[in-house]
């Protein structure tokens, strides 16, 4: 078994981070150097993904004209002798056989998203990855694949929250398998704090079964009035085997703009060439009075 395929949403309107993502879709938005999405590319490739589909709006073609080779770039690096440069944007340049778009008209939630991709997903079992949720440390799709390599079933990325803000998530109802593996009796859809059956919330990695599609097929509507995928697979956790897993890396909500300082100040800091300088800059911002 293997997962090849990657499904990654881009369709949002990124209204959050307006008015910046009303040229640039959210995605796209840099932490550093590199956008989200490169990230995210990066992630999928270190674990062996090969296919990537993403679902997207009529006016996003952002994905394809950053993964896309460019010709003129190159050559203007190699003439300039920025070998660093040209090595980055060569390694997360993707083929465009590899490169599929599948749009999404309306805003009609993550399973909406999912379901649209089956004709190209075929009969294959895949991974999903949410860019908004910058995942640093250890790759968490390659956790997910090892956990799915050994139980042949769907698996969640899902980590520990504070009591307060379970209502923000999909909450994992089940029982400890082994280490930060646990069985999925049910996914609990941004529950009220005093209904919550754990603090063990989803965040945006996903390894499915192929047979989610049929699950997706037979939910209706949920919360926010969205098709969710949590249903699908808290449906599916009826009839089969459902884990989910506790990643070990630190998660970056960039879908909030604090979340996204937050992730902009830790990759400063894994940045050798500016750490020493940035960490003296923190300080002097820290000391002023705003």
């Amino acid at each position: 078994m293997s997962i090849k395929t990657v499904v990654i949403p881009v369709a949002g309107m990124g209204t959050r981070f307006l008015p910046a993502t009303k040229a640039v879709s959210k995605e796209m938005l840099p932490l550093l150097d590199k956008p989200l999405l490169h990230y995210a590319i990066e992630e999928a490739k270190s674990a062996g993904i090969t296919s990537f589909i993403f679902v997207t709006n009529l006016n996003n073609k952002f994905p394809s004209l950053y993964l896309s080779k460019n010709k003129i770039l190159e050559s203007h690096l190699r003439e300039k002798n920025k070998l660093k440069t040209l090595k980055m944007i060569r390694d997360i340049t993707l083929k465009e056989k590899n490169i599929r778009l599948v749009y999404q008209k309306k805003p009609l939630g993550l399973g909406d998203a999912i379901h649209r991709t089956k004709k190209y997903v075929g009969k294959d079992d895949f991974a999903v990855l949410l860019p908004d949720d910058l995942i640093l440390g250890r790759n968490c799709l390659k956790e997910l694949i090892s956990v799915y390599n050994k139980k042949n079933s769907n698996v969640i990325g899902v980590m520990s929250v504070d009591k307060k803000e379970v209502n923000k998530y999909g909450i994992v109802k089940g029982s400890i398998a082994n280490g930060r593996t646990s069985k999925i009796n049910e996914l609990v859809e941004k529950p009220k704090i005093k209904d919550a059956p754990s603090r063990l919330a989803v965040v945006g990695r996903y390894i499915l079964k192929n047979n989610i599609f049929k699950y997706l097929r037979k939910i209706s509507k949920g919360a926010e009035n969205e098709i969710q995928l949590t249903d699908a697979i808290s449906l599916s956790a009826i009839n089969e085997n459902v884990f989910s897993y506790e990643f070990s890396g630190t998660r970056y909500d960039c879908g909030s703009k604090l979340g996204f300082i937050k992730a902009q100040l830790a990759c400063a800091m894994l940045d050798n060439s500016i750490r020493k300088s940035f960490k003296k800059e923190l300080e002097k911002i820290l000391r002023r009075n705003y």
